[in-house]
């Protein structure tokens, strides 16, 4: 998988890839607000500069995936909305993929010697993959309201 920095171009993609409110949530959590549009993408990325954006290339050239990079310490980074666009190419090995990408990204932007990450508790799939590329779980007590419902964010992370 290649990756490209996402580009204020590409914010139609990531719009048209997250489709509905689940996925949405899945996605964002509280970060950003359902639905998805242009102007939050711009609000989202002027607040966040530190953040590096990427888009995951598949071998033919095609938008597949979006993540970032979250620089957390001197030591570490976060992976931050994950996502594998089209959901017809979800469980074929695209995220563990993009996944590896991100990370070799990470090491040559800065010396970390871990990676971490939070997921939803019923993100079953991605749980799966993270879990495949080598992710652990580690004590955490997050947990987060969205609709009046109470959500449990559960956190990995993986040394370098």
């Amino acid at each position: 998988m290649k990756l490209i920095l996402f580009k204020k171009q590409h914010y139609q993609i990531l719009i048209d890839w997250v489709k509905d409110e689940e996925t949405f949530f899945l996605f964002a959590a509280l970060s950003l607000s359902y639905p998805l549009n242009l102007e939050q993408l711009d609000d989202y990325f002027l607040k966040n500069p530190e953040r590096k954006a990427y888009l995951g290339l598949d071998d033919d050239g095609i938008p597949t995936a979006f993540g970032e990079i979250i620089p957390q310490d001197e030591q570490s980074s976060r992976l931050g909305h994950l996502i594998i666009g089209e959901s017809q190419k979800r469980g074929k090995g695209q995220g563990q993929a993009f996944i590896k990408a991100l990370n070799q990204e990470a090491k040559t932007i800065s010396a970390i010697q871990k990676m971490d990450l939070f997921v939803h508790e019923r993100n079953d799939a991605a749980i799966n993959c993270y879990l495949k590329s080598g992710f652990q779980f580690i004590p955490n007590d997050l947990i987060i309201n969205y609709k009046g419902k109470v959500h449990n964010i559960l956190k990995m992370t993986m040394d370098f």
